[in-house]
């Protein structure tokens, strides 16, 4: 469980699978998720610590602001008709992202909660998220296990 609250709870290795970040796992703590601006998206995450409890539960919000141009890159939509029609959509994000460890036979369950959309518009971003989450869950959070874990092992 220890390497599995490491890669939500380290800023380094939270940054290694999700974003770059000043992340500390102190309650009411304010930070930020950075990564260079794209298109329709400052780059800016920001958040804070709502919920902490050790190697069980760590909850922040998790706002920003968008355009559509962001949703659609992040859909993997490469469209230029579709960058003009949604570009001047901006969509703020005010939501609440929470992380829940607990053990599960000889391994870690833990369950990922992306939660505060509320409007139509942000009913289209939670599916978009969704579909990243489940990316960055399945590719790069295995990988950044791997490194804790054997950054971890005796030698």
């Amino acid at each position: 469980m220890e390497v599995v609250w490491q890669a939500i709870s380290n800023p380094g290795s939270l940054g290694e699978w999700f974003m770059p970040n000043d992340f500390k796992p102190e309650l009411n703590f304010e930070f930020t998720f950075r990564k260079p601006p794209q298109k329709g998206w400052d780059g800016i995450t920001w958040c804070k610590v709502t919920q902490y409890i050790p190697l069980h539960l760590v909850a922040y919000t998790y706002r920003g602001k968008a355009s559509g141009e962001k949703t659609l890159a992040c859909a993997g939509i490469k469209s230029e008709t579709g960058d003009k029609v949604v570009k001047g959509i901006f969509t703020e994000l005010d939501t609440i992202l929470k992380f829940t460890l607990s053990p599960s036979g000889s391994g870690t369950e833990m369950i990922l909660e992306h939660s505060g959309f509320k409007g139509f518009k942000l009913v289209i971003v939670s599916i978009v998220m969704g579909k990243g989450w489940k990316k960055l869950i399945d590719s790069k959070l295995p990988q950044a296990l791997e490194k804790i874990s054997n950054q971890s092992a005796p030698k």
